[in-house]
């Protein structure tokens, strides 16, 4: 007996490749002639950024570059100087085999960099950074939704899921002429930047999702080179971008994640004494994945009334993403600034957020840490710098649902302020943004085969018309019916029942 399996294929997004390359940094430096001689290594920093990526068959590409500033007190003045290194890196990472139309996230983090000074213009560097990739591609998972044979029964049940509709990546340029304005210190030199990104509101539509956001920029610049005068100054960029991904649309749950790959800031008053102007010029990455919610029906079960089945059986996993809404939340601490006291606040901001997060119940827990990183003037007017951990903890709602959890969570710092609360204490309070999703996969023992034989007759009493059989506490019709070589919806009318399971013990009439 030959049977007709229908068969059922859903487009998923799936991670191909999640791993991470280690970047060492290794550096003997001679400051150049106009460097003034070191007294006191302040501060040394790496900040690597993505210049290029590209995927090709099965292997991934990245490059890059890795800017290296050391912060240190001049010999002669006591002022804060800054010398900045630039060193290329790439690397290399192979997929598991060529996908359709793959997509890569890579993000950039420290994991350490220590710097010692062996004479006041030699300075030795090592430390290494990560190039954490994961690289998505759109994939199908198939399944059996019906069998059709006039003697087959089956049990089905239905089944959500999320159905990638849209996978895509794009870049695009935020640039921008800024002005320090009047009132604030001339600048003549740049000593620390940092971008980060705010997606204030996504829309889609047929193919399109359209962004309106804001990039920060934050500076520590130089106002006088001879003394060492420092200020401070924040930008808010805003932006608007039309991202093409095709099969998104209204109706879709979409993943948007945001990479600033590089960004570079320059002074006009390099042209122009008298400039207040700061030119910016940032490349972002943009990657969307977008889902839309649908429901199936999954064979759980087949049996031939007639013949003796071998099923062939796998367990099939059924992703649903649930997006994780963004929200900002605030990490506060007293900070102890040491035995010398604190005056004046320089600079501050944040390096090296890390995570754990967990399900409990129906809320995302997230525990986790952050450096505060804090560059000031002591209580005889001497530039210090000094580093604090910030632990915090926080719990998110989610809907309910069912399954294995992958929590993809993000957290981006987008502010940060302080307060000066005695001599040798400040009061701090950063920003962190919550987004990110979650991947739900639901395993489902699923059936992919039926064979049978003509000749392997079920055994069954063909000589009566009825079989009266005594059913316990929580049995289900389906067992029975399979036992007896039946239907369930033939015990039911023989039966006058609507119920799966038996509720007590009771005799059923079973139709033969």
């Amino acid at each position: 007996m030959e049977y007709q399996l229908g068969r059922e294929a859903y487009p998923v997004c799936e991670p191909v490749l999640e791993t991470v390359s280690e970047q060492p940094v290794d550096l003997d430096v001679t400051l150049p002639d106009y460097c003034p001689d070191v007294e006191k290594i302040l501060k040394c920093r790496v900040r690597p950024c993505v210049t290029g990526k590209s995927i090709n068959g099965d292997r991934l590409e990245v490059d890059g570059s890795a800017l290296i500033s050391l912060y240190y007190l001049d010999a002669k003045k006591r002022a804060i100087r800054m010398y900045e290194h630039t060193v290329p890196f790439s690397c290399g990472f192979a997929l598991k085999s060529a996908c359709e139309d793959p997509v890569a996230v890579v993000r950039l983090k420290t994991d350490y960099l220590n710097c010692r000074a062996l004479s006041p213009r030699r300075i030795d560097i090592h430390g290494a950074f990560s190039v954490c990739v994961c690289v998505y591609a759109r994939g199908s998972a198939e399944y059996c939704n019906g069998v059709e044979g006039q003697d087959i029964q089956q049990k089905k049940h239905r089944e959500s899921l999320s159905r990638l509709c849209g996978l895509g990546q794009q870049q695009f340029s935020v640039a921008e002429v800024l002005d320090i304005g009047q009132g604030k210190g001339m600048p003549e030199s740049i000593l620390r930047n940092e971008l980060f990104l705010k997606v204030e509101s996504q829309k889609a539509i047929e193919d399109k999702l359209m962004l309106n956001g804001e990039a920060v920029l934050r500076i520590l610049y130089v106002t006088d080179i001879e003394s060492g005068a420092l200020d401070t100054m924040t930008f808010h960029v805003p932006f608007t971008q039309v991202l093409d991904i095709r099969g998104i649309h209204s109706e879709s749950e979409n993943q948007l994640i945001l990479e600033v790959l590089s960004f570079e800031t320059a002074l006009k008053s390099e042209y122009d004494e008298n400039s207040t102007l700061i030119t910016l010029d940032a490349r972002i990455g943009a990657t969307v994945l977008g889902f839309e919610s649908a429901e199936t029906e999954i064979v759980d079960d087949v049996y031939s009334t007639e013949y003796e089945l071998s099923l062939n059986e796998i367990t099939c996993s059924f992703l649903s993403f649930l997006p994780v809404t963004e929200e900002v939340f605030s990490v506060s601490s007293e900070v102890d600034t040491g035995e010398n006291g604190i005056t004046q606040m320089l600079d501050l901001w944040c390096d090296g957020i890390s995570s754990m997060c967990s399900l409990e119940q129906d809320h995302l827990q997230i525990k986790g840490k952050l450096t505060c990183c804090i560059l000031a003037l002591d209580g005889q007017g001497v530039p210090f710098y000094i580093e604090r951990p910030l632990e915090f903890s926080t719990s998110h709602h989610l809907p309910a649902f069912s399954g294995e959890a992958n929590i993809k969570a993000d957290l981006t710092n987008v502010g940060i302020s302080f307060r000066i609360t005695g001599d040798n204490s400040i009061s701090v309070k950063a920003d962190l943004r919550l987004g990110g999703g979650i991947w739900i996969s639901r395993h489902v023992r699923a059936i992919v085969g039926v064979d049978t034989r003509d000749d392997q007759l079920r055994m069954r009493d063909r000589t009566a018309a009825l079989t009266i059989y005594y059913a316990d506490p929580g049995e289900h019709l389906w067992d029975i019916a399979r036992q007896y070589c039946t239907s369930v919806e033939a015990l039911r009318l023989e039966n006058e029942m609507t119920e799966d399971e038996i509720p007590e013990r009771r005799m059923l009439l079973i139709p033969m």
